[in-house]
């Protein structure tokens, strides 16, 4: 064979391999009907608040509940090892506390006011008694430093609730757990434009969260993704190619909410508004 031919091979080789390699690491988890039914709601964000509901409270459960929005909520672990339901790694911006939210027990946080309110943190357990299979949920798994296990936790509390519920978290090695002992959950993998923030530019592992490049390890079966980046390339491309549903987070009005479906998204996670019929 000529030399020219052969470098040729190795270069179309490599390439091929390349692409193939790439495919493997978005490649999402499929199960496209059995999303639909989750598209077909919006979801408040951490509950139906606002300035007298404190986020992710009973308060704005039972609000969101009523008014039959899906809910979105935030679970991470207390220091006994509970499941409770608060956004932030730590208490300052919520309770004007200081520590996180893993340096003290279930029954402790339950006594912080949340934003001023009669409400405190309450578990993942009393959340779930309050919805009852009401309205579906979307269960945003947070991994702060030190707490490891929480989808493992997850897990065991979710474990016989007999509503409707998919399971989202920006850490892929999370939703890998979900993966391993609960293959029958829906899950789906939160991302954003990471390298518009100079605070991750220069980090390879938010590079390849942004492009879905991590998709590998979890397979997730839908796509939330931040409203506002709609044009990231490989975001579009699992999308149009394999079908695979996105969720925009976090829309703060009708004309937003409007926007993320002409691009695309096929439900809101929203905050701050009321929907339009």
């Amino acid at each position: 064979m000529h030399p020219i031919q052969i470098i040729l091979t190795v270069i179309a080789s490599i390439t091929l391999l390349g692409a193939a390699l790439w495919l493997f690491m978005i490649w999402p988890g499929g199960r496209r009907r059995e999303m639909e039914k989750f598209t077909k709601i919006r979801y408040a964000h951490r509950g139906l608040h606002d300035s007298e509901r404190a986020e992710n409270s009973m308060s704005a459960f039972a609000a969101a509940k009523e008014h039959g929005y899906g809910i979105e909520l935030d679970v991470r672990l207390s220091k006994d090892g509970e499941l409770v339901v608060f956004h932030d790694e730590t208490l300052t911006r919520v309770v004007g506390k200081e520590g996180k939210v893993i340096d003290f027990t279930a029954e402790e946080l339950s006594k912080m006011s949340l934003l001023g309110t009669a409400d405190g943190i309450p578990t993942f357990r009393q959340v779930l008694e309050l919805i009852d299979g009401a309205v579906p949920l979307i269960i945003e798994i947070k991994m702060g430093t030190g707490e490891s296990g929480v989808a493992e936790k997850l897990m065991e509390v979710i474990d016989g609730y007999r509503g409707e519920y998919v399971v989202e978290s920006f850490n892929p090695l999370a939703l890998k757990v979900v993966r391993k002992m609960r293959p029958d959950i829906l899950r789906g993998i939160l991302a954003h434009e990471y390298m518009k923030d100079e605070k991750y530019q220069g980090k390879l592992i938010y590079r390849l969260g942004q492009n879905l490049e991590l998709n590998f390890l979890c397979r997730p079966h839908f796509i939330a993704y931040s409203h506002s980046d709609y044009s990231v390339p490989k975001m579009r491309f699992v999308h149009r190619v394999f079908g695979t549903p996105l969720i925009a987070w976090t829309v703060r009005s009708q004309q937003e909410e409007n926007a993320a479906r002409e691009h695309g998204f096929g439900t809101v996670i929203f905050e701050n508004y009321i929907p339009e019929e």
